[in-house]
């Protein structure tokens, strides 16, 4: 039977290629995902710096520092009505929760400061569409051979030598292993906007600073479609292998994890 066909993203494509078990149970089980601060951090600290750069910079800082805080609040406070038990949510290392939850949002205003002083150095800025608004946030929908991808660029940015490229803010520690994310918003970009940038960037806010350009000409539309399109085709025969490893630890889901996990039963692989 034809699993019902949504919307795909990069996200579910990296998922998938990462452990297809953990993509079962998110998208179509739809098992409960432990909580984690990280996740609000990223969140919060995407919201101020865009409401930082959407009002052309213009904001007074103790107002942006503000809405993290209040936003960063407001998420935890969800999750905790979702989750009670602080000894279910997920921390890095030993970290007791209640503490993970402290220190992140002071260091969540941490980045949002960094990025402020970063962004008023540098001599690059955000690219303004022809209707002058700044490119943040900005939903695209691709038709990829009939599979629809679905997403959000967080930023483009224009480099001091003029050229425009997409920008990914990524609150986390670690790099992507690949840059398919931006290679995916290259082609989306495309789509909206008439050109197709040869590069791109992530942000990394632990550093407060991007990484080098990365060269995205090998992403073209065809290799996109294909990847999306293999994506789709695995999804519709059942194929949902888990990868057991490292990224367990940080899977939210894991408990619940044919292979590994204690209480699988509660959500079984029924093709």
């Amino acid at each position: 039977m034809r699993r019902t066909a949504t919307h795909r993203s990069v996200s579910q494509l990296s998922t998938f290629a990462k452990c297809g078990e953990q993509w079962r149970l998110e998208k179509i089980a739809r098992a409960p995902s432990r909580p984690a601060a990280w996740f609000h951090q990223g969140t919060a600290v995407h919201t101020a710096i865009e409401t930082w750069e959407r009002g052309y910079r213009q904001d007074f800082p103790g107002d942006i520092f503000d809405l993290y805080e209040a936003e960063y609040d407001r998420l935890i406070a969800a999750d905790m009505e979702r989750e009670p038990n602080l000894a279910e949510w997920m921390t890095g290392g030993r970290t007791r929760a209640e503490d993970d939850i402290a220190r992140r949002r002071v260091r969540g205003a941490e980045q949002v400061q960094g990025y402020m002083d970063y962004a008023l150095a540098d001599s690059g800025r955000v690219w303004r569409s022809e209707d002058g608004l700044p490119a943040l946030e900005t939903e695209f929908r691709l038709d990829l051979d009939g599979v629809e991808v679905v997403g959000f660029i967080d930023c483009v940015w224009q480099y001091a030598t003029g050229q425009v490229g997409p920008r990914d803010w990524k609150t986390g520690s670690k790099l992507p292993d690949w840059p398919l994310q931006l290679g995916v918003y290259r082609i989306a970009i495309f789509e909206l906007f008439g050109f197709l940038p040869a590069w791109g960037d992530f942000y990394m806010a632990k550093n407060n600073a991007p990484v080098a350009p990365i060269d995205l000409t090998r992403f073209t539309r065809e290799w996109v479609t294909r990847q999306f399109k293999m994506l789709e085709e695995g999804i519709q025969a059942g194929v949902f292998l888990p990868n057991p490893g490292d990224a367990c630890r940080t899977c939210g889901v894991a408990k619940f994890c044919t292979a590994v996990g204690s209480e699988a039963w509660k959500y079984p692989h029924n093709l």
